[in-house]
């Protein structure tokens, strides 16, 4: 099972592998514009780790919740 958001550190840097399949989560991930092979990094984590903030790109911040993080599946970027 490949790991999904709720699993990467604070700093970490990871690739979108999947999206899972739930049709308003997954049209409002692409409207922000991540998409499946985007880079991304977690900048930081609230107190019982909802949201979650997250860089994308050079510069575009984003809080996710953890619902929606649960469905991001991702790997490590080396």
């Amino acid at each position: 099972m490949m790991p999904n958001l709720l699993d990467v550190k604070i700093g970490q840097k990871v690739r979108i592998t999947k999206i899972a399949d739930k049709n308003q989560t997954t049209l409002k991930l692409f409207s922000l514009g991540i998409l499946v092979g985007d880079e991304i990094e977690i900048t930081s984590k609230a107190l019982f780790g909802c949201p979650l903030a997250i860089k994308h790109g050079e510069g575009n911040f984003f809080a996710l919740r953890k619902d929606h993080a649960a469905l991001i599946e991702v790997e490590t970027i080396a």
